[in-house]
């Protein structure tokens, strides 16, 4: 196991109580999707998908009608269903 550091006063962070999507790239050359999501208090939370998954995800949202689903949305509810995250995404879109 790698080292690693034992505070002497231990760190305490404010709750986080939502994510927003900060940031998506489509990486369609080397086939990777990195999303980027900044929390309540400014905290930054990086979700990679690469392999077979991201050529696939991209090409479905290539396709996709985003008049009913908007993208961030999408993205909310995929990080939900791969159990990146726990919630239920609410507001309404930009």
């Amino acid at each position: 196991m790698a080292e690693k550091l034992n505070l002497t006063t231990p760190k305490t962070y404010p709750t986080t109580s939502d994510w927003r999507v900060d940031c998506l790239t489509l990486d369609w050359g080397n086939g990777i999707i990195t999303i980027r999501l900044k929390g309540t208090n400014g905290e930054v939370l990086t979700h990679i998908y690469d392999g077979s998954v991201a050529p696939a995800l991209m090409i479905a949202l290539n396709k996709a009608n985003l008049t009913t689903n908007s993208l961030h949305k999408r993205i909310l509810d995929r990080l939900v269903a791969d159990g990146v995250l726990a919630g239920t995404v609410t507001g309404t879109p930009d």
